[in-house]
């Protein structure tokens, strides 16, 4: 029996994907935070037609529910084929203004947790015989160009594309395939968080793609073993410019025509 294991699917991004797979894997796992919110995204996916679909509640900052949670997958599905890894938070704000808390609250959720729960899924995704399994780490363009106000988020998610090209290699020859995914600003709820405000969201509008056209290219990657998705194209685009051109890009990045934050 085949497993997708998705984490942040309680909202956003991560439901759309959930829903988007129902049917196309015998179990899927939704892990979250909010138990109440995974449910929800659960009856989503059985009216799709998913017949097994298992809420698990686990937040990505603490390290015994991220080792109870890989126990349970470990005791109660013995593999799993396709793991995204969707969890994420961030705060647009200057470093001077955030406390300890919100940068080790963003660390341990948008990396350190999920390479973490990443190390716990691997012996279960290694080696399969036949179709390879896949990992999808949703980073984000952030990751590729920084801005002011995402010191701790834009770290972050460079670390996440890091960890992904290692991982690639690592896996090359074990039958694991690694699919990066970097979205710009999405229509989903990661800005009541990020940017309470709504400011940001909506001097960059004309930027904002869909959580639905997202959710369909990570399919996209899995089918058609695509390494990296760059999501609105003109911003992946823009991230190779800014690396051939630093010197320009930090200026063009910095203008009030770009930073919008």
């Amino acid at each position: 029996m085949t497993t997708a294991v998705i984490t942040g699917a309680g909202s956003g991004l991560g439901q759309k994907i959930a829903i988007l797979n129902s049917t196309r894997y015998d179990n899927l796992v939704l892990i979250g935070r909010n138990s109440k919110k995974l449910n929800a995204t659960a009856e989503k996916c059985i009216v799709k037609g998913e017949n097994r679909v298992f809420c698990l509640a686990c937040d990505l900052t603490n390290e015994e529910q991220i080792r109870q949670t890989g126990a349970w997958i470990d005791s109660h599905l013995g593999t799993v084929d396709l793991l995204v890894n969707n969890a994420g938070l961030g705060y647009f704000e200057n470093l001077l203004s955030q406390s300890f808390e919100q940068i080790e609250r963003t660390f341990a959720t948008d990396l350190t947790g999920m390479i973490k729960f990443t190390r716990l899924m691997l012996p279960l995704m290694v080696d399969h015989v036949g179709e390879a399994a896949d990992i999808v780490n949703i980073a984000s363009i952030a990751g590729k160009i920084a801005t002011a106000k995402t010191t701790t988020y834009a770290s972050a998610k460079f670390g996440v594309i890091g960890f992904s090209n290692a991982l690639r290699l690592e896996m090359y020859d074990r039958n694991i395939r690694v699919h990066t995914i970097n979205p710009g600003p999405m229509d989903t709820n990661f800005f009541s968080i990020a940017d309470p405000s709504g400011k940001y969201l909506k001097g960059v509008q004309q930027f904002v793609i869909n959580a639905n056209q997202v959710a369909e290219l990570v399919n996209k990657a899995i089918i058609e073993n695509l390494r990296e998705v760059n999501v609105p194209k003109i911003m992946g685009v823009g991230a190779i410019m800014y690396t051939l051109f630093p010197k320009m890009g930090d200026l063009i990045v910095n203008s009030p025509l770009i930073n919008r934050k």
